[in-house]
């Protein structure tokens, strides 16, 4: 068996895949593909916070709240929030092509520290990365709907900052002689990232060709994943806290796909009606049944469009 999360140069493997490249670009199925009994969409979860001597930022300024100086991270309440918890709290529709933006009422599309009528402030969805926590949960079911649950491909987006080179990631540096960051003015060669030199260089599976969906890819089986601690061991990872999600997974006997498409604040599956059966029943996951043919674009909310 090969060595967990090592990396695969036999891009082959996800050839099985290259039939979503027929479909509509944004579709479902051009984000895992048909074939499968049942679809699902597991929801990104938000932060919202609030001051915990008022309970509400109605009323409230952030400049007036902490004149004192008092300590922000102490004087705020803080907590994970689903989806539905957010259509509560705005008086909006939760349901399986619910978009965001359009929870919150912003149909400009600007999501960010968004206020609540019932006095919540709300973060923005996390774009193309399902937290740990929350990929932990969902590979736990996953594992138990596979012969394969050891074994199987983590295809990571080469394009995360810093990744194969140090391109797009900051990160302190000696200065020079005139007490400025030390720079070539070259371009970041391979290697020079978070991945090893072989890795960076080496070959990827690409989707959609085009588009700049190139993957790298490693050997994970959905019980590594299952484990909380999964970011400590991932190569890919640079921050745990901030551990970046596989951008598609699947096993080696094809049972199932689980795939977060770099752009969107949802994560798709696909797999038999018992696994996504067991997905909207799991304890800590936002999942909803999806149809192949929803509409996951901006507008694609037709229930909470404004009048």
């Amino acid at each position: 068996m090969a060595e967990r999360f090592e990396w695969v140069a036999d891009v082959p493997r996800g050839e099985w895949l290259r039939s979503v490249e027929v479909e509509s670009w944004g579709s479902i199925l051009s984000i895992v593909p048909r074939g499968f009994e049942a679809y699902a969409r597991v929801f990104h979860p938000v932060e919202r916070d609030r001051p915990r001597a008022t309970k509400t930022w109605l009323g409230v300024t952030g400049s007036t709240y902490f004149a004192d100086g008092a300590d922000i991270a102490g004087s705020l309440e803080t907590e994970r929030a689903t989806w539905s918890q957010v259509a509560e709290s705005f008086g909006t529709t939760m349901h399986a092509e619910a978009q965001y933006a359009r929870l919150v009422r912003r149909d400009d599309g600007d999501a960010d520290s968004v206020m609540s009528p019932d006095g919540w402030r709300y973060g923005p969805t996390s774009l193309g990365c399902l937290d740990a926590v929350s990929l932990a949960a969902a590979s736990a079911v996953l594992a138990r709907h596979t012969s394969t649950p050891d074994a199987g491909i983590a295809a990571i987006w080469e394009g995360w900052g810093g990744l194969v080179s140090s391109a797009g990631f900051a990160s302190l540096t000696l200065a020079g002689s005139d007490g400025l960051p030390a720079s070539s003015g070259l371009e970041p060669e391979p290697g020079s990232g978070l991945l090893a030199r072989e890795v960076a260089s080496g070959p990827r599976f690409d989707l959609h060709g085009g588009t700049g969906r190139h993957y790298v890819l490693f050997e994970v089986g959905a019980n590594d994943l299952a484990d909380a601690a999964w970011p400590n061991r991932a190569p890919w990872v640079r921050e745990v806290m901030w551990a970046q999600s596989p951008s598609i997974l699947w096993p080696d006997d094809h049972a199932w796909v689980l795939a977060t498409e770099i752009d969107f604040d949802s994560t798709l599956v696909a797999g038999t009606t018992a696994l996504i059966r067991e997905l909207v029943r799991t304890p800590g996951l936002e999942v909803l049944p999806l149809r192949t043919d929803a509409d996951l674009t901006w507008d694609g909310d037709g229930i909470n469009r404004p009048a």
